[in-house]
């Protein structure tokens, strides 16, 4: 087999192997959590593992072309961009989430094919081939135990208005019609752009709109005038880009009266992010949310002092 041909077969399997692994993981935790729909799409194996193990195939295929490290790190961005895509035409995994992740898979993929080569370097008997079902028993075991992160994240403004002249804003308010802000939105990341509300009483019925027609039900559980108003997600939006990685589960505004004639308006978020490793992608959703709780409180605050 030619040079070129042994190239492309190794990222062709590198990529198909990633895909496997994701299907094995999937299929193992629905059998041990029947009862849950969620659980279906929570069990993702580690961003650490399955690019290693894509790696490890790579360099496999790979053993007759002698590779030097700078040239395995060039060639791991093709195996990441054959697999992205592949990702988002067959899992319709979304292209926020693959930008996000790109950094990690990449490297993980780079460091696999060296763990790969030194290893059937070393060794020049079949017994090498036992990393393969070793692996195999590691991704199952991380993804029948994802990593879980709970998080609130908390965010002010300072309004040049009383809470009163907030308040009904915050219930709900008309369309945002201010340009994009945030520069993973050229990518698809949705943008809030209007709050709908029954009322402003304890039980009403809330939606929370963002761009793409992504919706999030929710309910007002407290509710004190002028001064604040808690709300539960009530259903969790099935897009590609959260699925199986984010979970909203409560809101809150809180109007602090300065007694000068201002508000302090406070938002929170409570979330729950299940995706390994959580330190990394939770920097990212931690600017997300933020930019979410700006973008709408800046908002509110045009309308009241307006």
């Amino acid at each position: 087999m030619s040079r070129r041909k042994t190239y492309w077969l190794g990222v062709g399997l590198s990529a198909v192997s990633g895909y496997a692994l994701i299907l094995f993981t999937w299929w193992l935790v629905s059998l041990c959590e029947t009862g849950n729909d969620a659980v279906k799409y929570v069990g993702y194996p580690s961003m650490f593992l399955v690019p290693f193990g894509m790696g490890i195939v790579a360099a496999y295929v790979w053993k007759p072309l002698g590779f030097n490290k700078t040239e395995r790190f060039i060639r791991s961005v093709v195996i990441w961009f054959v697999s992205s895509l592949g990702a988002a035409a067959v899992f319709h995994e979304g292209t926020v989430c693959l930008v996000i992740a790109a950094p990690l898979l990449w490297l993980f993929i780079f460091f696999g094919t060296l763990a790969g080569d030194a290893w059937f370097r070393r060794s020049r008997s079949k017994l090498h081939l036992s990393i393969f079902p070793l692996l195999l028993l590691a991704i199952a075991g991380d993804a029948l135990h994802p990593s879980e992160k709970n998080t609130v994240i908390t965010d002010e403004l300072l309004i040049h208005v009383p809470p009163n002249k907030v308040f009904p804003f915050v219930v709900q308010f008309p369309p945002i019609t201010d340009a994009q802000s945030h520069w993973l939105n050229h990518f698809g990341l949705p943008e809030p752009v209007q709050s709908t509300s029954d009322g402003a009483f304890v039980g009403a019925n809330r939606q929370c709109i963002f761009s793409n027609g992504l919706i999030f039900p929710e309910r007002i559980t407290e509710l004190v005038p002028n001064q604040k108003l808690t709300f539960i997600v009530t259903e969790q939006p099935r897009d590609p880009e959260l699925l199986g990685h984010f979970f909203l589960h409560s809101g809150q505004f809180e109007l602090r009266d300065n007694h000068d004639g201002t508000t302090t308006l406070i938002g929170r978020s409570w979330y729950t992010l299940r995706v390994s490793p959580n330190w990394y992608f939770d920097i990212w959703t931690k600017d997300v949310v933020r930019h979410v709780h700006l973008r709408v409180m800046q908002h509110i605050a045009h309308l009241a002092e307006q």
